[in-house]
């Protein structure tokens, strides 16, 4: 009866664990979906667009994931940024950011911190301390 009693309990805990991993997996694949964006708030002119990631949802994401003609022209802005935050071109769950790209710190006076390269697919940089705004987009 003890060992009945063991073997139920035991696979109940490997359901409930199969589905909390499961229910894990669904979650993650909610929050890294690739946002087109054509969705983001963005500013168009002539021949740029300026896309501007001012939620969560868009700073995470940035070009990670996107298309070769998405880098063209264009150009993200990140606000609110801080000290110590880090960007990678590496695939963090979007895809990996296939182009190499500049990132550009700038301070609340808007006196650029620090001109960094991210490698596409490796690349990190970190903000130096006193960043408030970065942009980032193709090198020249």
């Amino acid at each position: 009866m003890l060992k009945r009693i063991s073997f139920i309990f035991y696979a109940v805990l490997v359901l409930l664990g199969s589905f909390f991993i499961y229910g894990a997996g669904v979650i993650r694949q909610q929050q890294t979906k690739h946002i087109p964006f054509n969705q983001w708030k963005q500013i168009q002119f002539k021949d740029t667009r300026i896309l501007i990631a001012d939620e969560p949802k868009y700073a995470h994401q940035g070009f990670a994931g996107a298309k070769e003609n998405d880098f063209e022209k264009t150009l993200i802005i990140f606000p609110d940024i801080t000290g110590g935050t880090m960007f990678t071109n590496q695939d963090q769950g979007y895809g990996a950011v296939i182009k190499n790209l500049k990132i550009v710190y700038l301070d609340s006076n808007m006196s650029i911190l620090k001109e960094d390269l991210l490698i596409k697919e490796t690349g990190i940089s970190i903000a130096p301390e006193g960043t408030v705004f970065a942009i980032e987009g193709l090198l020249p």
